[in-house]
This record gives structure tokens, sequence and C-alpha cells, in this order.
């Protein structure tokens, strides 16, 4: 590696013109085309493990039923809501949002033409077309079977009546007869409406058995139809009369879920791409607020999953510029303050390098936009320029021994290289044990991590080497503005009084900076001191505090649901708040039932048992349910065994009848009957505002609920809420193994590197020890963890390597040379200490940047990794020089060594260690 890496170095500081442009020109051109490519991508699918049996169902769901619901709430007195002119507008405003709007009325504004030519809306569901449907189809289908029943009565009366006769019943016998045929099937179609879904249930309808009404409907056709469209019907559909007026069914919640409240709800296609779902959902808006659908007293809000997300999608675009800037303006300052010459924002420029290449090449390979991918810019801002600083350290250590710029870039590379090398190479293994993470966004955010990593550290050795070449060269030459000083003697005197306020303004910050790098030099020596004198006391005590960390992370919560991980003032969250405040719902989540047939009577008998069990179980029963009352843990949607509703099994024809009774917009949305495929039946719930460790205990319980489904039947819990519980889960448990894996790879490519098990495992015991303090560090903060955050084990293991690696080779190197165990440890933190402070610096610079993101899952992930790794980095410069004295003897037990070094604790003093050989404890 050292003569691999002194030819490309020697090649690049001989040729620094052609490597420098060749360098800027391959990164401007990945760049620009990774620019062009790259598009926001906020869906849900990138929180979820898209291989887990939910998923599939989710896609399955989506496929045959839409995608998530958005829902437009039209807030308003219910009872006014339902009368029939307003009714009238919010079915108009259905019929243009289901683009069903007729071409050339001037009732409906251009917008309803505009959504009618996208095509993108699958199936629309609303309270006024459920309730016109209902008017309608109930008055047809009671005026059509009335007629049918009249004529089936006669029929039946007079076969009965010739049966009579044929078995010798006089006249009186045989009219008895007939009369009680045709009541048997009057009373089948009462049968059939008390169990049609569209009569709600619950109603007062004509008694068509009573012989006086049906005389009168039959001489009157427009009877039923005209009871039927009255608003005395529509009230009875949608009010409980049991309880004050104006307060609806419960069971229609999902259409009427307050006294002052109605919702519509409409799914988009699956299969639209993103510009069409970003299009129609401005639709959807621009129809909602347009006057055309405007009520007095009224008005209505857009919400729902696919708004947030595309609210998420346009604030990306904004977050990535903004975070951009910050992260140069805080690198910048870092590196003029804690970082001397040349070239102080060289390692800057390099980083920016690296961002362009990780970005372009993610997007290449398919990657998008998405939450984690916006935070991969300033991680890399902060690790890139880590690397440039730690070779620059090295090129000035040569340059301050009497070496030209270009030999001591080289020089550079050859002694620090294979240093950096490894410990960049240990830092992207340990990140890519994240791309097993079954999270898409989390493999995501490690692979552009590692494509950043590697981009990094190569333009640093090139162009980086060469650029510290050709302009120190020119630094040696006195500067154009240093020989003209001698020329302007009144210009000098003019800026004197200025001159002086800002040289009595540098002074004190000088002093100040100073005071405190003297104050921090006295308190590094100490504790360094006693690290070396007291390695078994440094050493329990941090194992100790890491096992208590260890032991609190297992408390600390992980969330999932996109509306915790977006901006807070994000107005589509905030519609989402209003909904969930008038409603007192936070999602839906649905039971899929497959198979060849699952309109039956088996299976829709075991679907409205299964529902109903499920909601007795969760505090929706009795004589009043509610969902807003104490304990109610689930609320009723729409199911396809609402339909058929009665005491006793219905038989298959009654399905049938009612299945072809019940409007076709509403049955597409619970039933799915393509030809050739299996049948899929939904049953639906409404999950209250509740914490989310109670929202997954509660799916957990209807899996298990659903455990032995008829035979010929499956079924699976889908939806959001579903996949958010999931991915909590996943999230919880996979950060533990992910967090040994990442350790595993880092110990096996040090192991590779050092072939000897001392050296490559001696870095990794402050590693090991780090995860458990950043653990209890993050439950201390009380702040959840997220799909971001929930990867912080393994990245405190990927950057705290590198401090532990580069720390432990200069050790090893200085010991190498001849010097004992504390001087090595003194001229490593003199020399390599404090660009590895540095480093560490703008690498908890660049995490730190995220907490000026207004994307809450970035501030959480930003706030804890500042806090984790700024503890990690402060444990690993402590607890390593105890780990390397404890090496040096052998391994032996604590108290032993302790007691060994007890008596020349003196000659282990950074001041004192001056003389040993590097087999001497002193």
């Amino acid at each position: 590696m050292r003569g691999f890496l002194g030819r490309v170095s020697e090649w690049c500081v001989t040729h620094p013109a052609p490597t420098i442009a060749g360098v800027i020109s391959l990164v401007a051109i990945i760049g620009v085309v990774g620019a062009l490519r790259l598009t926001p991508d906020a869906g849900t699918d990138k929180l979820v493990d898209n291989g887990s049996a939910a998923f599939e169902g989710t896609q399955e769901f989506r496929a045959r039923f839409g995608d998530d619901a958005i829902v437009i709430l039209a807030q308003g007195d219910l009872r006014r809501l339902v009368e029939p002119k307003r009714l009238a507008r919010l079915q108009k405003l259905e019929a243009c949002l289901a683009g069903n709007a007729p071409t050339g009325d001037p009732e409906y504004p251009a917008v309803c033409q505009e959504i009618t030519a996208l095509q993108a809306t699958r199936v629309v569901f609303g309270p006024a077309t459920f309730l016109r449907q209902a008017t309608d189809g109930a008055a047809q289908q009671i005026t059509t079977q009335l007629q049918q029943t009249v004529a089936d009565a006669q029929a039946a009366a007079g076969a009965a009546a010739r049966k009579a006769k044929r078995q010798g019943f006089d006249e009186a016998d045989q009219q008895i007869a007939a009369s009680a045929a045709a009541e048997a099937e009057f009373g089948k179609l009462t049968q059939q409406f008390q169990d049609l879904a569209i009569a709600a249930g619950d109603i007062d309808l004509p008694d068509i058995s009573n012989p006086v009404v049906l005389q009168t409907a039959l001489q009157n056709p427009q009877l039923i139809s005209s009871f039927i469209s009255s608003s005395g019907f529509t009230n009875g559909i949608v009010f409980d009369s049991r309880l004050p007026s104006g307060t609806p069914k419960a069971k229609f919640g999902y259409l009427f879920p307050s006294s002052n409240s109605a919702l519509i709800s409409l799914r988009l296609k699956p299969d639209i791409d993103n510009e069409t779902r970003r299009k129609a959902i401005d639709l959807i808006r621009a129809a909602s607020s347009d006057p055309a659908f405007s009520f007095k007293g009224g008005s209505y809000a857009v919400s729902g999953v696919p708004v947030v997300v595309e609210g998420l999608a346009e604030e990306l675009g904004s977050q990535i510029f903004l975070l951009l800037g910050v992260a140069i303006a805080v690198m910048a300052m870092t590196l003029i303050f804690a970082f001397g010459p040349p070239l102080r924002l060289l390692p800057l420029f390099v980083a920016l390098g690296a961002s362009a290449v990780a970005f372009g090449l993610l997007s290449i390979i398919g990657g998008t936009l998405t939450m984690a991918s916006v935070a991969v810019l300033p991680v890399v801002i902060g690790l890139g320029v880590d690397y440039a600083v730690q070779l620059q350290a090295r090129f000035r250590e040569a340059t301050e021994r009497g070496e030209r710029p270009a030999p001591a870039a080289v020089i550079a590379a050859v002694r620090g290289g294979p240093v950096i090398g490894t410990a960049a190479l240990a830092t992207a293994v340990g990140l890519g044990a994240l791309m097993l993470s079954p999270i898409p966004m989390v493999r995501e955010f490690a692979l552009a991590l590692v494509i950043g990593i590697a981009a990094a550290l190569s333009i640093a050795i090139t162009a980086g080497l060469a650029a510290l070449s050709m302009v120190t060269s020119e630094q040696a030459r006195p500067s154009p503005m240093r020989r003209l000083r001698g020329h302007l003697p009144s210009a000098g005197e003019r800026l004197a009084p200025t001159a002086e306020a800002f040289a009595g303004a540098g002074a004190r910050t000088a002093g100040a900076l100073r005071s405190a790098r003297v104050r921090l030099t006295s308190g590094g020596r100490t504790a360094l001191g006693y690290a070396i004198a007291a390695p078994g006391r440094v050493l329990v005590l941090a194992l100790l505090l890491a096992a208590v960390g260890w032991v609190a992370g297992t408390r600390t919560g992980v969330t999932s649901d996109i509306r915790e991980l977006v901006p807070a003032d994000l107005p589509a969250l905030q519609s989402v708040d209003e909904l969930q405040t008038e409603t007192g719902v936070s999602g839906e989540l649905n039971v899929i039932v497959s198979g060849e047939d699952v309109t039956s009577v088996e299976a829709l008998s075991w679907m409205g048992d299964f529902k109903e069990r499920v909601l007795s179980e969760h505090g929706f029963g009795g004589e009043f349910p509610n969902c807003r009352a104490p304990g109610t843990e689930l609320c009723p949607g729409p199911a396809l065994s609402d339909l058929i509703q009665s005491d006793t099994q219905p038989s298959q024809d009654r399905i049938d009848g009612v299945l072809d009774a019940v409007p076709p917009y509403f049955l597409d949305a619970i039933l799915s009957r393509p030809e050739g495929q299996e049948e899929v039946a939904v049953i639906s719930f409404l999950i209250p505002v509740m914490p989310l460790d109670e929202q997954e205990a509660l799916i957990g319980e209807i899996r298990s609920d659903l455990a032995n489904p008829p035979a010929g039947l499956s079924a699976e819990v889908v939806g959001l809420p579903v996949l958010a519980a999931d991915a909590n889960s996943e999230l919880a448990g996979s950060r533990y193994w992910l967090t040994l894996l990442g350790l595993f790879a880092v110990a096996l490519v040090l192991f590779a590197v050092y072939r000897r098990p001392g050296r490559a495992l001696v870095p990794l015991i402050p590693i090991a020890m780090a995860t458990g303090w950043s653990a209890l560090v993050v439950e201390s903060m009380g702040i959840p963890l997220n799909p971001m955050s929930a990867t912080l084990g393994v990245l405190v293991i990927a950057v705290a390597t590198e401090f532990s690696v580069i720390l432990s080779a200069r050790y090893y190197e200085e010991r190498a040379g001849g010097h004992s165990i504390g001087e090595a440890l003194r001229l490593t933190y003199s020399r390599t200490g404090a660009a590895v402070l540095v480093s560490g610096i703008t690498s908890i610079a660049g995490f730190g940047v995220l907490v000026a993101s207004g994307i809450t899952m970035l501030r959480d992930f930003g706030l804890v990794t500042v806090v984790d790794l700024s503890a990690s980095l402060l444990g690993v410069m402590l607890v390593l020089p105890a780990a390397l004295v404890w090496a040096e003897g052998g391994f032996r037990p604590f108290p032993e060594l302790w007691a060994r070094l007890r008596g020349s604790s003196e000659s282990l003093l950074p001041e004192s260690a001056e003389t040993g050989s590097p087999g001497s404890a002193g």
C-alpha cells in the first residue's frame, strides 16, 4: 500500500495542474448528472421493510383498492350538511374529485375537467354520494322488487289455491292457502330490505306486507320513491335517534365522524408517478377551495398521508440547500479557528467534491433524495474534511522538518496514507453493515456514505496533495501585496487607526484562544497521565458506564410514523392534526381476506363475527358505542360483511341479491373480483389517537385473532399503521445485531491489515465501549429513536474507529522508533492528537449541521449524534491510552497490572516520560 500511495502521490504532485483539472472535471460531470436525475422521494415505502408479509399485503391492497387515502374534511353542522341543497353541492364536489364531472356543465369549475383529464383517481367514497346512492338505490330496488314480488305473490297464490282444490279443500280454505302463499313472498322481500346495507338499519320503511300499504303502493308507484327521497329517510340513515339531536350513528363514523363534520375519502391509482401524484393533490386542493363547492358556515380541509408525503417532498428540496449552506459555514469556521496553515479551507473543497460524487453516483444507480440522503450531505462533508485534515497534518509535519512541498506530499501519502486508508476502510466497512438493514432509507444512507468516504479519500490523496504542493510553493515567495507595502506609506498612515483597532481585537481573540488551548492542553495532559498511571481503573470505570448504557438502551423507544418525522410546522401535517382533533382517529388499518369465493355464506359469516369480536374486545360495543369513549381502541370502518346484517345465517341467494343491489362505487371500495384472479374483500378499522406502543400491541392482538380463517381463505392485516409498527419492531431489533455486525466487520478489517490480534483488537476496546456510552446518553436525553438515529450504534463504531485506529497506529509508530510507553503516548497525542481532535470536531460538526434542519427526524438524529459522538471522542481519547498500556503488559488482569505500574507511575506521565526502551514499562 505504501508503494502504491507513493507512486500515486508522486505523479499527482509532479503533475498538479492535470491532476486538479481531471479531478474537478470528474467531480463536475458526476455531480451534474446526479443533479439532473436526483428527485425528491418522501414515500413511506422508504421507511418500512419491503420484504415483509405486511408490506406485500399492503401492496396488494393498494393495487386492488388504491393508494393511501386522501381525506377531505367537510366542517359544519352535520344536520345542515345533509340538507338537500348542501348535500347536492357536496355531491358535485365528490363527482369532481372522482373525475366524473359532466363536460361543459357550467356548475362545475375548470379544475374538474383537469382532474378528469389526469385520470389519477381510483375511488372516491363520500357522504353525499353514499346518501344519494342509498336513496336512489333503495327507491329503485324497492319499486322493482315490489312489482316482482306482487307478480310472484299472485303466482304463488294461484298455485296454492289450485293445490288446495286438488286436495279437496273448499273455496274458503283455498283462499286461505292463497293468502298464506302471497304473504310468504312479501315476507321474503321484507327480510331482504332489512339486510340491505343501503337501508342502513333502524329505519322505518313502509310495511309492504300490510295489504292497505301494498294496495296504496300499487295504485301510486311514486309513494315509495317519495318516501325514500325525503329528508326523514336521510336523517334516519345518518343520525342515531336514541341520542341527542345531531349525533351521527357510530357505525358510520368513517363518513360522519362527529356532529360537526363529514369525510370524503379519495384513493389515487397506485401506479402513477410522483409528478402525477403531486399534480393530483394540487388539483384536489384547488377543487376543495373553489367557490363552486363552498357553503355558508362550512369549510374543507385536505389531509391524509399522501398529502403529508408530498409536502415533505417539497420540503426536501429546500432542506438540502439549507444544510449545504450551514455545513459550509460551520466547516469553514471550524477550520479557520482550529486548523493551522497552509490552506485551511482546502479540506472543505475536498469534502464538497466528495459530496458531489456521493450524490451523483447515488442518483446514477437509482437512488432518490430522501430524508436520509439529505442527511448524507453534511455528514460526508464532515468526514471528507476529516481525511483531508489528517493528510494535511502529515504534510505540515514534513514541511516543518524542512522538506520541500513535493517530497512532503509524498511523505504524507506514504506515512499517513496507509493509516488513514485503514481507518477509512474500517469506517466504510462498519457503515456497510447498515446495508443489511431492513429499512430501505437506512440502506441508501449507508451506501451514499460509503461512496462519499471513498471519494473523499481519493480526492484528498490526489487533488488535495497536488493543491498543497502548488500553493505552498507560491507562498514561499513574497506576495504582491507584501512587495507593495513599502511603496504605500501614506495609505498605511491613513489606515493605521483602523489597523490598530483590528489588531487589538485580533490580539484579544488570539489571547482568548490561547488561554482556552492552554486549559485544554493542561486538562488533557492530566487525563492522559491518569489513564497511563491507572489503566485498570480507567478501563473498569469505562466498562461499567458502557454496561449501564447497554442496559439503558433497551428502554429507548423507536418511531417510524411519517407524521412523527416530518417538520412540525408542515401545513399538511397541521391539517392531519386538525382531522385527528375533529374525528379522534389517527389512522386506518385494513384486513384483507383473499380466496376463491369471499362472498360465500361461510366467508361473510366469519368476517362478520371477526369484526364484531375485535371491536367488542377493544372497547367499541354496548348499547351506545362511541369512538371517543375512554377505553375505545378501535372504531368500525366499511367492510364487506356489513352488507349482510341478520340474526340468522343468510342464504347465498340473499347475499347475491344484496351484492347486486349495492352501488358499484361502494362495492369497489370493499370487494375486488377481477376475472382469473383471487377475490379480495376488505374489513376496515379506524384507530383512535393513542401512544405508538399501544398501537403496536393492538395490531399484534388483531393478528392473533386472524390465526384460523375458514378453509380456502387467507387474511392479513395491512395498512400504513401496520407497516409503521412492523418497522418499529424491525428497527428496535436490528439496531443490536447491526451494531454487533459493524463491530465484527471492523475487527476483520483491522486483523486483515495488521495480521496481529493484539494490534487489531486494542483499538476496538474503546470503540465497543463507546456504543454503551452513546446508548446511555440517548436514554438520558429522552429522545425516541427514528429510522436514522436507530443506526447510532453503527455510526459510533464507524466514526470512533477512525479516531482509535489513527491514534493507536501513531503510538505503535513512535514505539517502533524506540520511545518508551509514556513518551510514545505523549508524542502521539501532541503530534497526531491535535489533528484527531480537529477531525473529530469536523466529523461531529457535520452531524451537528442536521440540528438546523426543519425535518424532525434529521434534527433529532443530528442532536443525539452530536452528543453521542462527542462523548465517544472524549472516551476514545481517554480510554485508548489505558488500553494501550494494558496491552503492553501482555493483557494481564487489571489488579496485577495496576500493582506493577503503581511503583513507576511517575515515569509514565507525559511530562517525565522521556526515557526508556520499547519494552520498558515507563
